[in-house]
């Protein structure tokens, strides 16, 4: 079988604040995403920690990798992920 070849990629900083009023802290993750042309889950983000470590908040792992069938399922998941150690998207 043919390997899938990457059709887009793109590398945008995903920022997350921690969700409590008195809470200033917040993590960025430097991403890749790239999109393939066939296979099951076409859509692939990697994520790789790239900022000062949170003060009080807990951190999520430095590296993770998240697999979808479409970017709206791409952004559930990574909604889902950050928000299991208490960030939410910005």
């Amino acid at each position: 079988m043919a390997k899938a070849k990457i059709i887009y990629e793109d590398r945008p900083v995903v920022f997350a604040k921690y969700r409590h009023p008195q809470s200033d802290d917040a993590v960025n993750y430097q991403s890749t995403i790239q999109i393939k042309d066939s296979g099951k889950q076409t859509i692939t983000m990697k994520l790789q920690f790239d900022d000062v470590y949170p003060a009080f908040a807990p951190m999520p792992p430095e590296e993770h990798t998240i697999k979808a069938k479409d970017l709206v399922e791409l952004y559930l998941k990574l909604k889902r992920w950050l928000g299991k150690f208490g960030y939410e998207l910005k």
